[in-house]
């Protein structure tokens, strides 16, 4: 059988991405209004980007409707 490509998985995996998720966290945080520092970002390796999500706003006492009141902005 050949192949006609192959796909990796990245994130982690072969290059170290926590910097650039951490970098992208803290701006959609920022439009949100809400502080994250490195220390936070540490609680959020390991978890899916939803549940990420669900914890930055936690952290800035915002809900997910917060997000549809931005995006109209």
């Amino acid at each position: 059988m050949k192949f006609k490509g192959i796909i990796f998985d990245l994130d982690g995996v072969i290059t170290d991405t926590a910097e650039y998720h951490y970098i992208a966290w803290k701006h959609l945080a920022k439009k949100l209004d809400i502080e994250i520092d490195r220390e936070f970002n540490e609680t959020l390796k390991g978890i899916s980007r939803s549940e990420s999500l669900e914890k930055i706003l936690i952290n800035g006492d915002k809900e997910k409707n917060t997000l549809k009141k931005k995006k109209r902005n």
